[in-house]
């Protein structure tokens, strides 16, 4: 298969009126899976769900266990008649990098090619990528490209054909999450997303709507848990409804759990400050990159109570939990059967649920 055929394979472009697809979240934890009916104006929620997946089945984004998948897959296609799909990548696999395309090349994918071995350390025979414009300048086009091993995508290809399902499209999980989380207006800016899931926590910056920086923590949610759990010796339901109905709320009575999370939270956000700080300051050998203005919070672990606010006091920039509807209908005119807080813990199948689904989804 020539390198076009191969793209077009793995990232084929949205098509306004296309199969209704299923959004597939494949993690190291479960499989999350939404899909929606009806179109544009008249989308709404369909189905959606999680399937635990045993610990090794996933792990850091390699499939090791393929009849696993393929299994709970087939499932999810015979019990919800899933045909179609649209699915993500493993942010852990990427290479991912911005480029100038210098003016006067007439072809954005040779300008990628001709300096893609500075940036991925694969064989080009080896490797299956993308790219996405970002901004023209003077000097030429911003690009951000995306590139996969190709054993990865031949893998998750492979897990969705032996189920029986289709695969319309791979993207890497910030894309789908930016389709999500991102609002029309926050298309003109820089945003950073942070997905503070159970077990990781992804960093993400969508430059003009268009992810081009990623980095994943291997710390979550479940370490906050395990502290209130430890602190206060209570059950994991009760340390949940705790952590999300009090979080970093100050004072006096709420002292002791500020202490029993914030040991664990100050790892996450010098993380993120860190990633932030490089974000907004170049070097000189770099490409110029707009300042961050905004930052998004999503993952079960945003409906922690205060914390975009323990954020923003460390940011110096708005911060907001994302609304996953955004894109997809008014919540003046349908509301959909999921729950706000379950929500922002599906927000990157949504995001591939959503994906080609009106003219303005990209």
């Amino acid at each position: 298969m020539g390198m076009q055929n191969a793209l077009l394979s793995v990232f084929p472009p949205p098509a306004y009126v296309a199969t209704p697809s299923a959004g597939v979240d494949i993690s190291g934890g479960s499989i999350k899976w939404a899909i929606f009916s009806g179109y544009g104006s008249h989308t709404k929620l369909g189905t959606y769900g999680e399937m635990p997946l045993p610990q090794g089945v996933v792990t850091s984004g390699d499939i090791e266990q393929e009849d696993t998948v393929v299994e709970i897959i087939r499932t999810l296609r015979m019990k919800h008649r899933i045909r179609h799909v649209n699915a993500c990548l493993p942010e852990k696999k990427a290479y991912l990098y911005r480029v100038l395309v210098p003016t006067g090349t007439t072809n954005l994918r040779a300008g990628v090619e001709f300096d893609f071995e500075t940036h991925v350390p694969l064989p080009p025979a080896e490797t299956i990528f993308d790219f996405e414009p970002i901004q023209r300048t003077d000097a030429g086009t911003v690009v951000a490209v995306t590139a996969y091993a190709k054993r990865i995508v031949n893998t998750y290809n492979a897990v969705f054909e032996r189920a029986g399902v289709m695969l319309h499209s791979l993207e890497v999980e910030s894309q789908a999450l930016a389709r999500t989380a991102l609002g029309p207006t926050d298309r003109d800016k820089v945003v950073m997303m942070i997905d503070f899931g159970k077990h990781t926590t992804r960093i993400a910056v969508a430059e003009y709507g268009v992810v081009a920086f990623t980095a994943t923590l291997d710390v979550g949610g479940d370490a906050l848990t395990a502290a209130v759990m430890k602190h206060f010796n209570v059950s994991e339901p009760e340390a949940e409804q705790i952590k999300n109905e009090k979080g970093f709320l100050m004072g006096a009575e709420n002292k002791s759990l500020v202490e029993a999370l914030v040991i664990t939270v100050s790892v996450v956000k010098d993380e993120i400050v860190k990633h932030f700080s490089f974000w907004n300051n170049p070097t000189a050998d770099e490409l110029p990159r707009k300042p961050i203005e905004k930052i998004v919070v999503c993952g079960g672990n945003a409906n922690l109570k205060a914390f975009p606010e323990y954020l923003e006091g460390a940011l110096g920039v708005p911060v907001a939990v994302a609304d996953v509807w955004v894109n997809a209908f008014s919540l003046d005119e349908y509301i959909p059967s999921m729950q706000f807080s379950d929500s922002l813990e599906y927000a990157t199948a949504i995001g591939l649920a959503l994906k080609g689904r009106t003219k303005s989804i990209w």
